[in-house]
């Protein structure tokens, strides 16, 4: 069902869209108008809340190129309309229903970069990774580009994949195989200076879609640092090299990324929460990495 909901999103409904806006014989500039306006809103809306890097992170781009020539093949053949159609009243109440859903698809387009920032003050921490390309499967301030918002001490989460070669974050769409995910087994690095208040790692690595819901986390570690408390979970099971009470500098390995605990598949998952630890959960921190916020489909080397 995942590899369908994927795929429809991504591939199925922007081309059949595009289709559309490019090939449809137009009786009127106003109904071009309302076609180009639905199509163009979805567009846009697919490329800021897809996970592009399951099909191909290029192919978010190329989207909008396609996007860019359908407009100019459409308006082209229908420079010579009439302004509006004298066509039944279906037709008309047919524009009507497409302006309305473009509406819809602009205004979810809207919600999802109104998480793209906040206004408060953010934890500024390196970035845990240093092996590769990665972008940002969950991050946000909006559900809409991070279902960890709606959690307080998770609210701005940041889950992390690597990019491979071809722009995708596996070689396939949903391999239950560990070793074809990029990020399978790249080292973790300590974001911050400061001490282990939590290491675990006697968990198993799980292959997808199977899930541990008993222990979220799965293998973690967890340092206080000054005045924010950073997880970093799901590690690879005997991959964490600290224990609780060390003391660790900015770039020190912790352990490696592994696929243990509640995920979906292999990842690293950070967020930061208000200090000092107490082991019980706290309001969530935002996060900054070299200066910047990182959102859903947020490129950073590593």
């Amino acid at each position: 069902m995942i590899v369908f909901q994927v795929l429809l999103h991504h591939i199925i409904l922007p081309a059949a869209f595009l289709c559309w806006l490019a090939l449809e014989r137009y009786s009127s500039r106003s109904r071009w108008i309302a076609t180009a306006f639905l199509v163009t809103s979805f567009i846009i809306f697919s490329f800021i809340v897809g996970v592009w890097a399951w099909v191909g992170y290029p192919l978010r781009f190329l989207m909008i190129a396609l996007l860019a020539a359908a407009l100019i093949v459409s308006h082209g053949r229908g420079r010579s309309l009439p302004a509006k159609s004298v066509a039944a009243w279906k037709i008309r109440i047919d524009t009507g229903l497409r302006l309305l859903l473009g509406v819809l698809f602009a205004a979810f387009a809207v919600y999802g970069l109104a998480g793209y920032g906040t206004r408060l003050a953010a934890a500024a921490l390196e970035f845990p990774l240093a092996d590769g390309v990665y972008v940002i499967g969950q991050g946000g301030t909006t559900p809409l580009i991070n279902y960890h918002s709606v959690n307080p001490s998770q609210r701005y989460a940041l889950d992390i994949v690597r990019l491979n070669a071809v722009g995708t974050r596996a070689w396939g769409l949903y391999p239950s195989d560990l070793q074809r995910y990029a990020i399978f087994e790249d080292t973790v690095v300590s974001p911050c200076a400061g001490h282990v208040v939590v290491a675990s790692d006697g968990l198993p690595d799980l292959n997808p879609p199977v899930r541990d819901e008993e222990h979220p986390p799965g293998n973690v570690v967890v340092i206080e640092c000054q005045e924010v408390v950073v997880h970093l979970a799901h590690l690879r099971q005997g991959s964490v090299r600290v224990t609780i009470g060390d003391q660790v500098d900015v770039g020190e390995p912790l352990g490696l990324v592994g696929n243990s605990g509640n995920t979906s598949e292999p990842h690293l998952h950070v967020h930061a929460e208000r200090g000092p630890y107490s082991g019980e959960s706290k309001p969530g921190v935002p996060m900054r990495f070299r200066g910047r916020f990182l959102v859903r489909n947020s490129l950073i080397w590593g």
